[in-house]
This record gives structure tokens, sequence and C-alpha cells, in this order.
């Protein structure tokens, strides 16, 4: 991701959102909080204020989607669970419970439900550390300057990927070729900030919140209110640290639900540099270690790929204009691999419901249209409204 162009967020914004997916909240209103009024473009511009920034904290993310939570079945290897089954008498299998399966499902859905914990560690844009906290284990994403580590220490491995000299390079200091095209000027924040809420306007309604405390800081809220009446989103706020412009929570409210769907935020934080050994990694020498190759452009696309046709991009303008009410659509070609792999799945027909030509996973956020024809389509909005953009 080029370093200017996203230069007013700052560099701990994408740990904090790593641990929110992979992870109540301390937010509250004070009539003691006094801050200077800020607009809301001020507000997104005062996260640019720190992009060196260093911090340690504790962070939750509490979810409340509708999906099962996974996080109070044991994490127990693939193994011991088919021992258990060899051992069980017949016609008690059903027992076990399906998600103990570790698969990439059920891992999915339990970063989308319950409670769940990590440990924040971050000294500028090139060392950072969520420590995600399981129950009697831990899972680690690592970046360490060139080194990208991955550890799960309930299975065992270890995942690693070297950034390239160019992927360097191009995060330090590159401008985009295509600079002087774009509508606002990429080296000011207030440029940017501005343009995003402009563009954002017909869409969406930015109000400025109460100050807050969050883990013991003074933040600025911003809320953002879909104008969608299809949207799943009732409205999403983030509150900012005013010393320093560090996002401190999220939160995210579903249509119907008087309880936040999802919620993140650092239940305490500290603004010094971590200790180096927080970000220096060792693999186990009992861990299997798999070593990520380096993209290229033969790898990293499909052997069919071909470049944006004039439709496509045509297509990607009018998703954008769509909004909060926007659908995605993925042909049958596309998402067969997917599908073949998730349809197979043990906890496929549990998690998703029948519906008119197919199944549709329903969350408080998102819904998925998985059709008979192989077709799949993708929004944060209403089961019918997908129903209508399938039947055009």
């Amino acid at each position: 991701m080029n370093r200017n162009l996203v230069r007013w967020a700052p560099a701990v914004l994408a740990p904090v959102l790593i641990a929110a997916t992979a992870i109540g909240v301390s937010v509250s209103a004070h009539a003691d909080v006094v801050l200077p009024d800020k607009t809301a473009s001020q507000i997104l511009q005062l996260i640019s204020t720190s992009p060196g920034v260093a911090l340690s904290g504790h962070v939750t993310k509490v979810a409340n989607l509708g999906l099962p939570n996974i996080n109070l079945i044991p994490n127990i290897s693939q193994a011991t669970v088919d021992q258990i089954t060899k051992n069980m008498p017949k016609g008690m299998s059903d027992f076990i419970p399906k998600a103990t399966v570790q698969d990439s499902l059920a891992t999915a859905i339990g970063f989308l439900s319950g409670t769940q914990e990590a440990n924040l560690f971050v000294d500028g844009p090139t060392k950072a550390r969520v420590q995600i906290l399981d129950p009697m284990s831990e899972r680690d994403l690592i970046r360490n300057g060139s080194d990208i580590w991955y550890y799960d220490a309930s299975k065992q491995t270890v995942s690693h990927y070297k950034l390239t000299a160019d992927e360097l390079a191009l995060e330090k200091s590159g401008l985009p070729t295509d600079s002087a095209t774009l509508p606002f000027d990429i080296n000011s924040p207030a440029s940017v900030a501005d343009y995003f809420i402009n563009q954002a306007s017909e869409t969406t309604t930015f109000t400025v919140g109460r100050a807050a405390r969050v883990a013991g800081q003074d933040a600025y809220t911003l809320t953002m209110t879909p104008k969608s009446a299809d949207s799943l989103i009732a409205s999403i706020t983030l509150s900012v640290d005013a010393a320093n412009g560090v996002p401190l929570a999220v939160e995210v409210n579903a249509v119907g639900q008087t309880s936040p769907a999802f919620e993140v935020s650092f239940d305490s934080v500290t603004f010094a540099a971590p200790d180096a050994s927080i970000f220096a990694f060792t693999p186990p020498a009992a861990a299997k270690l798999t070593e990520i190759p380096t993209p290229t452009w033969s790898n990293q696309l499909p052997s069919n790929a071909k470049a944006p046709t004039a439709a496509d991009k045509a297509e990607l303008t009018a998703l954008q204009a769509e909004g909060w009410s926007a659908v995605l659509q993925i042909p049958a070609s596309q998402a067969a691999p997917a599908l073949a792999a998730i349809k197979g799945n043990i906890l496929y027909n549990d998690l998703t419901k029948p519906v008119a030509g197919g199944r549709v996973l329903s969350t408080a956020l998102l819904n998925v249209l998985i059709l008979d024809d192989g077709r799949v389509f993708v929004g944060a909005v209403t089961t019918n409204r997908l129903l209508e953009i399938a039947a055009r």
C-alpha cells in the first residue's frame, strides 16, 4: 500500500483492524471531557498526526452477529476428535461438536463470533505484533521490518513471508505514477479527508458526537450513518485519540439490534515504544515452518486472468456508486473452486438456510446468497435485496 496516499491514516490502524477481525468495550461519554470543537473532516485529518506512533495495549472484540459462539468450544486437534469418535458408542458421534473440526470455516466463524482478546504492540510503521489470546493458547501475527510471521501455538505451525526490496521501497516513499490525475492533493490530509466526505455524503450522514473516554484517553467520536433503506448497518462510530490521532475504538450497530453487532476497543493503552524483543521471533524447533513464496505476476494471478476491461471498470464504478446498498456478484465460473470446499464442509447446512433458488448465510451485518446455479451475491443488505438483484 502506498505510504503517502494513506499517511493521514496512522500506521497503527492496520494492526488494529487485523486485531478486530482476528481477536464489554470501555467506551463511554463523559460530561467532564471537554475538547476543542472539530469537524468531521478535522477528525479524519487528526488520524494523520502520528504516523510513527508507538504503543502497547490490550484489545477486546465483541461480536453479536448471530453466528454460533465457536470460542466456547474447546480448541482440540483433529487427531483428538478422530480418537474420540472411534471410542464413542455407536450412534453417539453427533455428541462431538462439529465446530471442533480444525478447518478454515470453523476458524473464520470463530473470528466473527463471541468475545476475543488480544495484546497489541506497535513501534512505527514497520514493527507490529498482534497476540491473539485463545483459551489455553495463542496466535501471533508479527511484522518486524521486512519479515512477517504468523504463529499458531495450538497447531505448532509457522508461516513466514519476506517483503521484497520493491515492496519496502514502495511502502517507504513511492508516489503512484498517476498521482497527478487524482482528484485530491495526495500529500494533504485535509484534501483527502474533504474529498472522502464529499464523495460519501450522498449515501452517508457524518455526525460528530460527544467527547468520550476510551482506555483512559480523551477521544473524539465520529459516527457514519447510511442513508440506504436496504443496508443492514445502522451506524458506525469511530473513537479517535485526541492527543495523537490513534483510532481507539470502533462500534458497528446493525438495523434492529439494541446492542452493537460488532465492537473492538482498547481496554488499556500506553504510548511508549515496546521492547524490541517483542517483535523478534524465532520459530520453535517443534513447529512446522512454511515459507510463503514472493508473489510474481505468474503465481499471484490465475492462469486465465485478464486485464480489467472497460466493462469491468464500469461495473466497479457502478458498484461504488451504490454505496451502502452495493451488492457484489461473483459469477459461477469464479465461485466454483471456493464453493466446492464450502459446500463440502460439515458446517455448511448448519450455518445457512434455504431460500428460493439456493441458500443464504445470514448475519447481522452481512448476507451471502449462494444460488443453485453457482452464482454468489454478497452485501451488507437484506436478503430480499440480494434475491432481487439475483433475479435481474
